[in-house]
């Protein structure tokens, strides 16, 4: 089974993804994953990767757009991956203040 989680940061979506009785890897921090790949010129990872796996990910897409090129390269490339593996997931939540709602799959 494959989830994301995503939210603002520090919103609990890392506690919220241990608290899943899924026996599936955790993959935390998505963004940092996508920073890593652009810094180094390595390829950004496909949404395939992270089938039957958890993946939480911070939202980066609700602030004041950056003028460095580079963080807005970032931003859009996390924000299209987090789309692609929405589209292949079977459950994805929102989580907020600790609260996750789910809004793609049974919860």
């Amino acid at each position: 089974m494959t989830i994301l989680i995503v939210g603002g940061m520090a919103q609990g979506k890392s506690a919220f993804a241990r608290s899943l009785s899924s026996e599936t890897e955790l993959v935390d921090n998505l963004q940092d994953i996508v920073r890593q790949a652009l810094d180094t010129g390595a390829p950004v990872p496909q949404a395939s990767e992270f089938l039957g796996k958890t993946v939480v990910c911070t939202e980066l897409g609700c602030g004041i757009v950056p003028l460095d090129a580079g963080e807005r390269e970032w931003r859009e490339q996390t924000g299209r991956l987090c789309c692609d593996i929405a589209a292949l997931a079977d459950r994805v939540y929102r989580v907020t203040c600790g609260i996750a709602q789910c809004i793609k799959g049974a919860s």
